[in-house]
């Protein structure tokens, strides 16, 4: 007869051994390499770290990564759930849901950070625990053939130069930071996480060359770079070999499509992929023939209000809103019932009331519309917000909306 797993506690060091091979078993992968690990115990924050067991043994983990968030009108800290785990011999269990309980209660109790973001292997999971979609991102992919630009005036005095990845930590780190207040939804990188983007495991490689760096230049001071990786190709003696993009950030649009120019164009390479670039990422306004980017959209970041009065008051509006919104959330409960939002381009503040609601939803669809991509008129056409005063619908999707498509700048 089965035994009843543990409820959730923090993992004692000696027992980090069996939730990394758990997550390897979790999710179908090899172990990783001797250089890889320590990148991952690098970014792994033990005292953030929980697991369920089945008397000795580990059968479910999960992981919070402290991180620093745009949204409209300033930054502010959001728990990165990661590593999140469950044995397979354990599935069905109600483990993953005391997981994610024990995290959310935990963060509003400990009066922690007021929303939490993750990214879905399997999206249909975590919408039960009031994730909501939140930003997406496009995959390009650019054959030569069709690759020519529209170059921004500045281009011209715009530079590149090769560095070797190992060397271009600081300059390329400088540019990233510069980039974080331009967009929702970015992530500012402490140096572990600096030091994994910049890192080159053997492992990582898939069969493609070393990380290769560029600088883009004006004046002698960086202002943009890129990194990448090539895998050479011949069909019936052509070339037909691949640019893979990891990053590619500038400051300015003259810098990007020059960067952009260099990476369409890298001798013997016939096709270039950006993943996980913005929906509404320069190149696709860029292209002479933006149908040659073959783009596709993914889900990314799923945003979840852990003290929805903290979060709506955390962020500013586009447009001046006062409105009382009635939330449905059986998973964290306190954030159930009625909230009146008022705010404008300048601050917000969220408060409890009794007063009769204009908009009634779900803490889920909150989440989804809280980085200002997804709007609140777009859920309402399906069906997922109510309006319940005569206009009101229109006027919170105006508040919530950002010039901008929210974007996660870097996976976790």
């Amino acid at each position: 007869m089965p035994t009843e797993p543990s409820a959730p506690r923090p993992l004692a060091e000696s027992e980090f051994d069996q939730f990394l091979y758990l997550d390897e078993l979790a999710f179908g992968s090899e172990p990783p390499s001797a250089a890889a690990l320590e990148i991952d115990k690098g970014l792994l924050e033990r005292d953030r770290t929980i697991g369920v067991f089945d008397g000795p043994q580990l059968v479910g983990g999960a992981s919070i990564f402290s991180f620093e968030m745009t949204v409209p009108g300033g930054r502010i800290p959001m728990a990165g759930v990661s590593w999140v785990s469950v044995m397979p011999t354990h599935r069905r269990r109600g483990i993953l849901s005391s997981m994610m309980r024990h995290q959310l209660h935990d963060l509003h109790e400990s009066g922690g950070e007021a929303v939490a973001g993750l990214t879905a292997s399997e999206p249909p999971i975590y919408g039960r625990f009031g994730y909501g979609l939140a930003s997406r991102v496009a995959r390009l992919t650019i054959p030569r053939l069709h690759s020519g630009l529209r170059m921004p005036a500045g281009s011209d005095a715009v530079s590149l130069r090769v560095v070797p990845t190992e060397e271009s930590l600081e300059a390329c780190e400088e540019v990233y930071a510069r980039q974080v207040p331009k967009r929702a939804g970015m992530l500012v990188r402490t140096p572990a996480w600096a030091n994994a983007y910049a890192s080159d495991p053997e492992d990582w490689r898939d069969d493609r060359s070393r990380l290769r760096t560029v600088l883009a230049e004006r004046d002698g001071q960086a202002v943009g770079y890129t990194r990448y990786r090539v895998k050479q190709e011949f069909s019936n003696g052509a070339p037909a070999g691949r640019v893979s993009v990891n990053e590619l950030y500038a400051d300015d649009a003259a810098a990007y499509a020059v960067l952009l120019r260099y990476l369409v164009s890298v001798d013997l390479m016939t096709t270039t992929e950006l993943a996980g670039v913005p929906l509404d990422a320069p190149p696709l306004r860029l292209l002479d023939n933006p149908r040659a980017a073959n783009a596709s959209v993914k889900d990314a970041l799923y945003i979840r209000l852990v003290d929805m009065d903290r979060a709506l008051a955390s962020r500013t509006y586009s447009a001046q809103i006062d409105t009382v919104i009635d939330v449905t959330d059986t998973f964290c409960p306190w954030n159930a019932g009625r909230w009146r939002l008022t705010g404008d381009e300048k601050g917000a503040t969220c408060e409890r009331t009794t007063a009769a609601p204009d908009i009634a939803l779900g803490v889920r669809e909150l989440g989804s519309v809280f980085l200002g991509g997804a709007s609140l008129a777009s859920l309402g056409a399906a069906g997922l917000v109510e309006e319940r005063r005569n206009g009101a619908l229109a006027e919170a999707s105006r508040a919530f909306v950002t010039e901008l498509e929210p974007w996660m700048s870097f996976g976790f």
